[in-house]
């Protein structure tokens, strides 16, 4: 699972700068590339009469390695059967969404609102420091509640702990988003909040950041 299409595209050329595919073969591709890229795969296996499956995650480096990612997968349901091995040695359950670019557009949607949800995870703790409150206790107290998300008290924790090692990388967060923004302007949907916080997510990616967790982004809140 690369960092981005031109990575992915490369690792498909290999050193000579070929394509190393040809018929018959299966082309499982997992990074998140954007919709562009994405149909840019789809052309290139349909020109090597190759079958192409756009299979991104859900999941940063904690379930990868537990094997517990979520594999939202797309492409040619006759060939599921074959796959699904693959899936499940890497994911805790496999989710089929259609013709391949399916999985490419859940998962701009997923991260576009895990992106969000840690922005406003670290304005909220920042806005209770602000008010001589202990940031703390407002994550003690929203914990238990159907407020506390799992996954923002986690980037809470972190938060306040100041260890911002890399689960998501920043700079592949930003990317995320970024590339869920040019979704929504070509479908002409409005990502007004997502809009609205790219440019802090580049100043604290620009600050020497970017290589550190998303939840570094309490830094710069």
């Amino acid at each position: 699972m690369l960092a981005d299409g031109p990575a992915t595209e490369e690792a498909l050329r290999g050193p000579d700068g070929e394509m190393e595919i040809g018929p018959g073969l299966i082309w499982v591709q997992m990074a998140t590339v954007g919709m562009d890229w994405t149909q840019r795969f789809v052309n290139t296996a349909t020109r090597y009469q190759v079958s192409f499956f756009d299979a991104p995650v859900s999941g940063s480096q904690g379930p990868a390695q537990a094997g517990q990612l979520t594999i939202l997968a797309s492409g040619p349901s006759w060939l599921w059967e074959t796959v699904a091995p693959v899936f499940a040695a890497l994911g805790r359950a496999t989710v089929w969404l259609g013709p391949a670019g399916n999985g490419t557009r859940a998962k701009l949607v997923l991260n576009n609102w895990l992106a969000d949800l840690t922005e406003m995870t670290a304005e909220t703790l920042t806005f209770a420091r602000q008010l001589d409150l202990d940031p703390a206790a407002i994550v003690d107290l929203l914990e238990p509640t159907p407020l506390g998300s799992p996954y923002a008290m986690q980037k809470a924790h972190t938060m306040l702990d100041g260890d911002f090692s890399q689960a998501f990388a920043l700079k592949h967060a930003l990317k995320d988003a970024e590339l869920a923004a040019q979704a929504a302007q070509a479908s002409g949907a409005e990502l007004t909040l997502t809009s609205a916080l790219l440019p802090r997510r580049r100043d604290t990616a620009a600050n020497g950041h970017a290589n550190d967790d998303l939840a570094a982004v309490y830094l710069t809140a």
